[in-house]
């Protein structure tokens, strides 16, 4: 009897749970967003922190643990948050960081600020040391990607490994679809200016996007729609900045696993063929179905993918 009782009222919660979550959800659709969001990082065992590096408060998430952390670059117009799926089946073995780079996400993002790949590498570099490490493994998307390659090439006896996923860099490969729009239109699908063009950039990053409802969507989207300027004004710096790593990375020794997503419509998937021929100690992985954020779209995977690799070179 007792135990009839304790389940009709645990039942009872859980519906009125449901129920308060649904109004939120209407009501507040940010605020469902946050709850979500921190639920995800709980689930990963993720704590928030922040840090003061260079001028910036930058914020991080950080699993904890001991050993050289696996420390995590997000690539443009993402965040920190791109990463906690992935990290969710890698932290149970490996101590996983992921930042808010300087002028992304909940990091200080001056409008005025300079952002090129040259400078973000020095203030991950401020950020490593001021975490009081002296050694690291390096992960990367995209820019990020360009990011921690440039990092290991300017710091390569502080880098154990690198993990590079879909990283832009890549100079000499074809151009990729997003490219030649660019080119054509003048338009960058990374950069929305309005609700639509930010449904429309989820096709163009991801050939199997998780199911995100029409509510969130739309406060992703103000949230995209916000920052245009900022992002505008970062894609140019890059642009004008034109770094490139062939040179930068050719017959680096550290131990490099490649990740790309063969639907790839963001940077052309040729870049890997690049890599693998100036990359002497280093592995490659295709999805097959996959876009330009594999962490999203297959998150398992990426990370079971990722294991494998640090399993294999025994690190």
């Amino acid at each position: 009897m007792l135990l009839t009782r304790m389940l009709k009222v645990l039942l009872l919660a859980g519906l009125l749970a449901l129920v308060a979550a649904m109004a939120v959800y209407a009501v507040a659709p940010s605020v469902f967003l946050a709850g979500a969001v921190a639920t995800e990082r709980w689930s990963a065992g993720l704590a928030r922190h922040e840090k003061e590096v260079a001028g910036f408060r930058i914020v991080y998430l950080d699993g904890g643990g001991s050993g050289a952390p696996l420390v995590l670059v997000h690539g443009f117009g993402a965040d920190k948050d791109t990463w906690v799926r992935v990290a969710r089946v890698l932290r149970p073995k490996l101590r996983v960081i992921a930042l808010d780079l300087p002028g992304f996400g909940e990091s200080d993002s001056p409008l005025e600020g300079s952002y090129t790949i040259a400078e973000q590498v020095e203030r991950l570099h401020g950020f490593v040391g001021a975490l009081g490490l002296t050694h690291v493994h390096l992960g990367g998307h995209s820019m990020g990607g360009n990011i921690a390659a440039t990092y290991a090439a300017t710091y390569p006896n502080e880098v154990g490994s690198l993990w590079l996923i879909a990283n832009s860099g890549i100079g000499s490969a074809s151009p990729s679809e997003l490219r030649k729009r660019i080119a054509d239109t003048g338009k960058n699908a990374l950069v929305p200016a309005t609700q639509q063009e930010f449904r429309e950039m989820l096709g163009w990053v991801m050939a199997r996007p998780p199911y995100l409802p029409d509510r969130l969507a739309e406060v992703l989207a103000e949230r995209a729609i916000a920052n245009h300027e900022l992002r505008t004004r970062q894609f140019a710096q890059l642009v004008r900045e034109g770094s490139t790593l062939e040179r930068r990375i050719n017959g680096m020794p550290i131990p490099t696993h490649v990740l790309w997503g063969e639907l790839d419509r963001a940077v052309n998937v040729d870049a890997v063929h690049v890599m693998m021929g100036i990359l002497p100690n280093s592995d490659r992985t295709l999805m097959p179905g996959i876009g330009h954020i594999p962490m999203l779209e297959a998150p398992e995977e990426t990370a079971r993918d990722y294991l494998a690799f640090r399993k294999h070179y025994r690190l």
